[in-house]
């Protein structure tokens, strides 16, 4: 399954490593199952942002990085999402990013993060701010804060609906060396996903 979908895109969003970072073994044989260009797009662990301040987030960042270092260039931005009861605290994103020592996209559903100062911390670390279309949480801005550009679209498009984003996958594209984008894990987002980097270019 994975080989037939490497042959038509070039990368996936996983979600499975919210619970449990795959071993060396699967990581090993994803990457030599699939053509050289895929990505492989990690998602944080869900104890670096769901977890009590009494947790020790950063320490487990670093058990994280090292454990995804077998995908080597494989390895798309890792995907940090913080959950709308996480407020902005920018000492903790600083940690986490040193800590993973990995490419990483930031997805931030309160929007006491859309500020100056998060905007920083992301472009000091080459870190990418996540664009979300989901109608429970707000949207961030398309910024250019590093080489990553990221975009996440969780509703329901037919081609219509789908061309203002190709609009900003195409600017983004334009500004970035990488662009990822990823739809809903719906029956419809292969097909989504193939006319988009059909249009795209």
């Amino acid at each position: 399954m994975l080989e037939f979908y490497s042959q038509r895109l070039n990368g996936v969003e996983l979600n499975g490593s919210f619970y449990r970072t795959p071993p060396e073994s699967t990581l090993l044989a994803w990457a030599s199952g699939t053509k050289q260009e895929f990505r492989f797009c990690m998602k944080a662990h869900r104890g670096l942002t769901y977890s009590a301040d009494a947790f020790d987030r950063v320490g487990l960042a670093a058990i994280i990085g090292e454990r995804l270092a077998p995908l080597g260039d494989r390895l798309g931005p890792v995907l940090l999402q913080f959950p709308p009861a996480r407020q902005r605290n920018a000492g903790l994103l600083d940690g986490l990013l040193s800590a993973l020592g990995r490419p990483v996209a930031a997805e931030f559903r309160h929007e006491s993060w859309f500020e100056d100062e998060t905007y920083r911390v992301l472009q000091t670390h080459g870190a990418a701010l996540v664009v979300t279309d989901e109608e429970k949480w707000p949207r961030a801005p398309f910024l250019t804060l590093g080489p990553i550009a990221y975009f996440r679209l969780r509703r329901g498009y037919d081609s219509e609906s789908l061309k203002p984003w190709l609009a900003d996958v195409k600017a983004a594209i334009a500004s970035h060396d990488q662009v990822h984008v990823y739809f809903k894990h719906d029956p419809e987002a292969p097909a989504l996903a193939e006319q988009l980097l059909q249009s795209a270019g």
